[in-house]
């Protein structure tokens, strides 16, 4: 019995090393992709900041060895691409940067500490507020542009889907009645068949209110996919508050809106499973996202479809939220901050 107990005890302890030895190794790797990435923010800011400047002085030979000795730290450029002064308590050539050198450094650095100190000596920048900072600081903002965002993209891609929908739609009706002129489709009854569900005209569903109910739209694609029936469109329903006639005039717009949706949901969700791979490789990314999908769908059948549409709706309002919160720290540094010089 004691040489199990040890046995397990030992087997215990190797997984409790194992454990530490990943997060030290996770935590090592994500500091080194840290690192990475400050570098390539240095040296776009510094190839950025090279293809600005256009040194046309006559005299730039002469106050080369001025230039030399009051650079800044980050582009390696002299007081010709902007004011050069000292925010931190670093010395000899990390002693001076550009205004706007510093603020970009500061946005776009992924260590949370250099928006507000150095990264070499720990000074804490000495920040003087206006009062947008109040504004620009708080997480509102973020949300509402996000919110907002999410809205106008779902829009525009509606609009673009029913413009793509109409076309597909009278593309087929022509291709249809051309068939049958040369009367091609007695002999192929099953294309006739697609061809008759693809091109049907609008059906009347309450109170005199049309909608689409061909396939070749994405909403009706969708709703048939996923066999779900919108409550607008369901008769079943017609006591209910969505079919009021204030409402019936809008079931077409929320058909519309509904398409935009679910095709913004479906771009987002390929561009996070894209960028998964590209980070983390499609073996790692199949082995922890396939089986969660499989059994999704395993157990909900095509139904299950609604999750990615979901989960790529939320990835398109994270990333929105992410270039908003990006956004407002660059105002917040324009307009709302301004780091003082170290006296």
């Amino acid at each position: 019995m004691s040489t199990h107990v040890q046995e397990e005890a030992l087997r215990r302890r190797a997984l409790e090393h194992r454990a530490r030895w990943e997060a030290q190794r996770r935590e090592a790797e994500a500091r080194r992709a840290r690192e990475r990435e400050d570098e390539n923010v240095a040296m776009a800011l510094r190839a950025a900041r090279e293809i600005r400047a256009t040194p046309n002085d006559a005299d730039a030979d002469a106050d080369a060895d001025d230039d030399d000795e009051r650079l800044c730290r980050i582009c390696f450029s002299g007081e010709d691409g902007g004011r050069l002064f000292s925010p931190c308590r670093c010395r000899g050539s990390m002693a001076l940067v550009h205004v706007e050198c510093l603020n970009e450094w500061r946005n776009l650095s992924r260590n949370p500490r250099s928006f507000y100190g150095c990264d070499q000596c720990g000074y804490q920048y000495n920040l003087e507020r206006t009062r947008a900072a109040r504004y620009l600081e708080r997480e509102e903002p973020a949300l509402v542009f996000a919110v907002v965002g999410v809205f106008f993209l779902t829009l525009l891609v509606a609009v673009l889907c029913r413009a793509a929908s109409h076309g597909a739609f009278f593309t087929l009706t022509r291709v249809r009645q051309f068939l049958q002129a040369r009367d091609m489709l007695r002999s192929r009854p099953s294309i006739d068949r697609v061809l008759a569900e693809l091109t049907m005209k609008r059906v009347q569903t309450h109170r005199g209110v049309t909608l689409h109910a061909s396939a070749c739209y994405v909403e009706v694609f969708f709703y048939r996919l996923v066999r779900w029936i919108p409550p607008w469109r369901d008769l079943r329903r017609a006591e209910s508050w969505f079919h009021a006639p204030r409402i019936v005039a809008i079931h077409e717009y929320l058909d519309l809106f509904t398409g935009g949706y679910l095709m913004v949901g479906f771009l987002a969700f390929i561009v996070s499973m894209y960028n998964k791979i590209q980070v983390q490789g499609i073996r790692r990314v199949a082995e922890f996202v396939g089986p969660s999908f499989a059994f999704v769908f395993a157990a909900n059948g095509l139904k299950g479809a609604r999750l990615p549409l979901f989960a790529g709706s939320l990835y398109a309002y994270a990333k929105l939220h992410e270039y908003a919160k990006l956004k407002s720290r660059a105002l917040l540094m324009r307009i709302g901050q301004r780091v003082l010089e170290v006296q």
